[in-house]
């Protein structure tokens, strides 16, 4: 039995599931392009008038984050290992997405380079590790936290469609950072390698995030696995996570001093 509209249960074709996904995909991408791209605090960045303070703001929250989000990803190896036994060939991408994160370049991974372009932009590790986040900028990890922990298989999976526009936002950073703000492409290091990661193979054949996290997002509508809680629904999970992206660069853009 076969369905276009995402039904607990009911087992979509891999072509309809694909179809979806995509579809939800796009939307998201649009989204991210209303919420984050033509926000207040990325126009006037990439235009290279944001001031220090705001960007020093927004990455401060920004690093903290990517700390924590990278420790739930993991996460979901083990709360979502019933599933990934039913689809063992996903189990060697899933468990290359993780370790990415934590040895590329090398040990502790991701956050090594998030806290060189950290110390470039005048933050200790201090405030980037142990000093709270704004509770705007801590709103999108709290919410991550609940679909991971309280949710579902699909609410956390269809959260993270948010991966690829954030490979294309890195990019915009890197760019802007190193041409707007006088950057080297080593001070900038965190965003060029968050692009690789989230769009790209990379490393020996490491999948990008993106297309990782559709290929389960697939798998899940092909099960009949499309559970949502009541209030909750495949893309209210995916867009709200754009618009809590959204409320964080807003946020620094206001908080600013």
């Amino acid at each position: 039995m076969t369905s276009t509209t995402p039904q607990l249960g009911v087992k979509m074709g891999p072509e309809d599931a694909k179809a979806y996904v995509d579809a939800l995909n796009k939307k998201v991408i649009q989204r991210w392009q209303e919420r984050v791209t033509n926000g207040p605090f990325m126009t006037k960045f990439v235009e290279g008038n944001l001031s220090p303070s705001a960007i020093r703001l927004f990455f401060k929250n920004w690093g903290n984050f990517t700390v924590e989000i990278n420790t739930l990803i993991a996460a979901s190896y083990h709360k979502h290992i019933g599933f990934f036994k039913r689809h063992p060939d996903l189990l060697g991408p899933l468990g290359a997405k993780i370790a990415d994160e934590f040895i590329h370049p090398k040990p502790p991974g991701h956050v090594l380079v998030m806290l060189q372009t950290a110390e470039a932009l005048g933050l200790t590790k201090d405030e980037i590790l142990r000093e709270p986040m704004l509770p705007e900028c801590r709103a999108i990890l709290d919410f991550k936290r609940a679909l991971l922990w309280e949710g579902t298989v699909a609410e956390w999976w269809f959260s993270m469609l948010t991966e690829e526009p954030i490979g294309h936002w890195a990019a915009a950073w890197f760019k802007t950072l190193t041409t707007k703000y006088g950057f080297t492409k080593q001070q900038a290091v965190y965003f060029s390698t968050h692009e690789e990661a989230d769009l790209k193979e990379h490393d020996d054949g490491v999948m990008g995030h993106g297309s990782f996290n559709r290929m389960v997002m697939q798998r899940i509508l092909e099960d009949g696995y499309a559970d949502t809680r009541e209030g909750y629904n495949l893309e209210y999970c995916a867009l709200a996570s754009v618009d809590l992206y959204g409320v964080m660069h807003r946020a620094a853009a206001e908080l600013a001093v």
